[in-house]
C-alpha cells in the first residue's frame, strides 16, 4: 500500500533532512521560480499539493542530487525505508542547444544577467527561437517516478519539487543545467566572447556585478612616519558609526542557505547572530569593553 492510498499515515520523523525555509504557500521571489511552481499549481492534485508542502518544510527530504537532466531524491515517508524518487527533464538535440549556447554567451544582456545570478526574461524568447522550451508547458514534460508505487505525481516527488524551486530562485544556473547548460562552460565562453567581440564593455560588467556605491569613503594619507608620531586625525574619518537598523542585510540579500538542514531557518539564526555582534562591535567602538 502506498503512503497516499493511507491517507490516516503520517510521515516518520526525518533526522537531519532538507528543510524548505518558505513558510507560506507561495514559493519564490524571482519570475523564473514562480514560472516553475506554475507548471505545478496548475496541475489539480487535491490534497497531495499541501501534503508534499508539509514534507519539504518537515524536512523529510534526506538527500537531494542535481545532475544534468535529472534530479534525485531520498524522502521519508510512513515507512520504514525512504521512496526514491526521480524527476528527470525530456532531453533536446545538442545542435540546438549548441546554438542556444552560441546565442546566450554573444549577447551581451544575457551574459551580465547570469553572471550576477539573474535570468532575464527576454531569454525564453531566444529558447523559442531555436526551438527549445526553457520551462516545461506542463507536468507532462516531466518525466516523475517514486517507489511509492503511486501513479502521477505523489507527495514525495512534490516535496523534492518545492526543494528545487527555492534552489532556483537562489541560483538560476541550477535550472540552466537541468536544460543542457554547464554553467562553467558558459563563464568561460561569455569570457572569450568578451575578448574576442568585445561585445561587453568593461564599464556594464560593473555595475551589473557591483552594485553599491562606487566610493568607499575619503581617501587617508599614505605616510606611515606621520601615523606614528602622532599625526592628527579628523574626528569624522570613520563617518556615521551606529547599529544599523536591519541586521544582516547583505545576508538576507544573499538568501537562505542552500539546502539547509537546521531545525530553525538559517536567516533567522543569523540575524540574532547579527543583532549581538553590532552591539558588541558598538561598545568596542566606543571603549566600552
Amino acid at each position: 500500500m502506498s503512503d497516499n492510498n493511507n491517507r490516516s499515515t503520517r510521515p516518520l520523523t526525518a533526522r537531519g533532512g532538507i528543510r524548505a525555509q518558505t513558510k507560506s504557500r507561495k514559493v519564490g521571489k524571482n519570475w523564473w521560480t514562480k514560472r516553475w511552481m506554475a507548471v505545478l499549481e496548475n496541475h489539480y492534485m487535491g490534497a497531495e499539493l499541501p501534503r508534499g508542502r508539509a514534507y519539504a518544510q518537515a524536512g523529510q527530504v534526506l538527500a537531494l542530487k542535481i545532475e544534468d537532466g535529472t534530479v534525485s531524491a531520498t524522502v521519508q515517508g510512513s515507512r520504514e525505508k525512504p521512496h526514491k524518487v526521480i524527476i528527470r527533464f525530456k532531453p533536446a538535440p545538442k545542435d540546438q542547444w549548441q546554438q542556444l549556447f552560441d546565442t546566450l554567451t554573444s549577447q551581451a544582456i544575457f551574459a551580465a544577467k547570469l553572471l550576477s545570478g539573474q535570468m532575464p526574461e527576454s531569454i525564453e524568447e531566444t529558447f523559442e527561437e531555436k526551438g527549445l522550451c526553457l520551462f516545461p508547458k506542463n507536468i507532462d514534460d516531466l518525466e516523475t517516478s517514486c517507489t511509492c508505487g503511486t501513479k502521477g505525481l505523489c507527495r514525495h516527488i512534490i516535496a523534492v519539487y518545492y526543494l528545487l524551486a527555492e534552489e532556483f530562485d537562489r541560483d538560476p544556473f541550477l535550472f540552466l543545467r537541468l536544460r543542457g547548460l554547464d554553467r562553467e562552460q558558459l563563464i568561460r565562453d561569455i569570457g572569450s566572447s568578451v575578448k574576442r567581440n568585445n561585445r561587453i564593455k568593461a564599464e556594464y560588467l560593473d555595475m551589473e556585478l557591483h552594485s553599491g556605491p562606487r566610493e568607499m569613503g575619503r581617501s587617508f594619507g599614505t605616510d606611515v612616519a606621520y601615523f606614528w608620531n602622532g599625526g592628527s586625525v579628523s574626528e569624522d574619518h570613520l563617518g556615521d558609526v551606529r547599529i544599523p537598523p536591519n541586521p544582516g542585510a547583505l545576508s538576507k540579500h544573499l538568501g537562505h542557505f542552500p539546502m539547509w538542514r537546521g531545525e530553525e531557518r538559517f536567516l533567522d539564526a543569523l540575524e540574532l547572530v547579527y543583532k549581538k555582534a553590532s552591539n558588541n562591535g558598538l561598545n568596542v567602538f566606543m571603549g566600552d569593553w
